[in-house]
């Protein structure tokens, strides 16, 4: 932390070293980690936090210095990769307890139940507990580099306004090209790009700007909608390639939902990017 001068800034220094403060203190308080109930949620903490973080550092570009950045996103990458299959398990039995209780028919349910019992329970299977245990405190020590780094590089607002809006100009055209390909992979390309946005909107939704916090709402909508679509396509995947014959019997059923969820997804998303870069930056006045 920077040691104070004892006599006070003026002009640019101080509007520096304000914004810095500001921003030091918008991450804190959307960074901080609840206690865990279980290790699902856990994991699920960890991961959250690595995706915040990383959004972060993708407006501070610019601000510190690239290497830095980079060093800092691929550390914070490993963390939350070590987790993906401790996620992808709890993800399947979820979904699964979802359907159970969404399907009308006896049979479906039935199909449900038995499937649940090629997940197992423990959160992961092969990860260790003592594995989340360190994850936690690696994203721990990520979170006090980031606080750090903004306390000694002071971002500039009009520079994450601009990296703002760029942001918001590269999530529309993803929306665009996973509607015209259509493919799984467009799909969850896009919603990285919108729960990364979403992240990063969140950091300038003040009193004042009204508009810009129901647009962050309703990105938060669509993260969630296209993170329903993505955890239907891994149960699907995970069934195709590991389940027995009966329970391919399920795959209709899990197109169908996906179908249904890609029509809310395309309705949220034109309704989220119907401004261009140009209105989007009304909204930070």
């Amino acid at each position: 932390m920077r040691k104070p001068t004892g006599r006070p800034r003026r002009g640019r220094g101080a509007e520096k070293e304000a914004s810095g403060r500001r921003w030091e203190a918008a991450v804190r308080s959307r960074t901080r980690v609840a206690d865990s109930a279980s290790l699902v949620e856990e994991v699920h903490q960890i991961r959250v936090l690595a995706k915040k973080l990383r959004a972060y550092l993708r407006l501070l570009r610019g601000t510190l210095p690239e290497k830095l950045l980079e060093r800092e996103e691929r550390r914070i990458q490993r963390i939350a990769a070590g987790l993906s299959p401790a996620r992808d398990a709890a993800i399947c039995r979820q979904i699964l307890r979802w359907l159970v209780a969404k399907e009308g028919k006896e049979i479906r349910r039935e199909r449900l139940r038995a499937a649940l019992a090629h997940f197992p329970e423990a959160v992961g299977g092969n990860v260790d507990p003592r594995a989340i245990a360190r994850a936690r405190a690696g994203i721990e020590a990520r979170r006090r580099r980031l606080l750090k780094l903004i306390d000694e590089h002071p971002p500039q607002e009009q520079k994450l306004e601009k990296l703002l809006r760029s942001e918001y100009g590269k999530s529309r055209q993803r929306m665009r090209e996973a509607l015209r390909e259509g493919s799984p992979d467009a799909f969850h390309q896009w919603r990285k790009r919108v729960k990364r946005l979403g992240y990063q909107t969140e950091i300038f939704c003040t009193s004042s700007r009204r508009s810009l916090a129901r647009l962050e709402a309703k990105l938060v909508r669509l993260g969630k909608l296209l993170g329903k679509l993505q955890d239907l396509r891994v149960l699907k995947n995970r069934i195709e390639a590991h389940a027995a014959s009966a329970e391919q019997k399920l795959l209709p059923l899990l197109e169908d939902w996906m179908a249904h969820y890609r029509k809310e997804v395309e309705r949220e998303g034109e309704d989220c990017f119907r401004l261009g870069k140009g209105k989007f930056r009304t909204l930070l006045e």
